[in-house]
């Protein structure tokens, strides 16, 4: 039996569910939730919150820097948009609409994931001139987070409405297009060292890569110029493609060839 990458990125993604909800069971090992938390004693904060917090309220926070680069350092190892696919909780209701729309053969439409770089930009000007946080005040991810830790399902109705929207007009419209988060980690993901590879002597052009790949325009310039790598920072390092490929022409690889 071949290696497989999405049952190890599924209990990843559980983990993160199961870690936010602890406090619910009087655990006390983490507190808080993925913009800002502590686990086993040491602060944590997202490189974006940290950011906006910082421009809303003109104020320098030094004890949440060191968590903010930290983060950023990490996630710029493993490829900007490893949060997206194996941390973030909406990344993985999305998959789930996925499914569903898959089934439905309902919103086909894809839109570009330029939006995201329009989001994060706005977010950036909307929290320096109106003095929010504006993306967490509004932040699917954060309500999510909330609404586990919390027990409280209302919250939940903005991001079934993403679901909705996903299943019947355009697919993982939240995040190829609309997700700041996603915008900002796909600046680093341009750049990661950590990549997916491609041997183009392998491959069979079969397609299957780019047809379970949420964004498959990150796979297709690699397949149509024989590159040895993906390096658009837009790809976020589900696995999916390597899991499905039965050449097994793709694979993780490290730096730019």
């Amino acid at each position: 039996m071949s290696f497989k990458w999405w049952p190890i990125r599924r209990i990843v993604q559980i983990g993160i569910i199961a870690t936010i909800a602890s406090p619910l069971l009087g655990l006390t090992f983490f507190h808080g939730n993925l913009s800002s938390g502590e686990l086993f004693g040491i602060g944590l904060a997202d490189p974006l919150a940290f950011l906006q917090a910082t421009l809303a309220s003109h104020i320098f926070i030094a004890s949440f820097l060191g968590s903010a680069l930290i983060l950023t350092g990490l996630y710029f190892i493993i490829g900007g948009r490893t949060f997206c696919s194996w941390v973030c909780p909406v990344y993985l209701l999305t998959e789930i609409g996925e499914k569903l729309r898959r089934r439905l053969g309902t919103g086909e439409r894809a839109f570009t994931l330029r939006g995201t770089r329009w989001s994060l930009a706005a977010t950036i000007v909307i929290s320096l001139l109106a003095g929010i946080p504006f993306f967490e005040v509004l932040s699917p991810i954060g309500i999510t987070s909330r609404a586990v830790m919390f027990r409280s399902m209302v919250p939940l109705l903005l991001v079934l409405a993403i679901l909705i929207v996903e299943i019947c007009v355009a697919r993982r419209i939240w995040c190829r297009s609309l997700c700041p988060v996603g915008g900002f980690y796909s600046l680093l993901g341009r750049y990661s060292p950590l990549r997916i590879g491609f041997a183009p002597s392998l491959c069979t052009r079969c397609g299957e890569c780019t047809d379970v790949c949420p964004v498959e325009e990150v796979l297709t310039p690699s397949l149509l110029n024989n590159a040895p790598q993906v390096t658009s920072g837009d790809c976020t390092r589900c696995g999916d493609c390597v899991d499905i490929c039965p050449a097994k022409a793709l694979g993780v690889d490290i730096w730019y060839k």
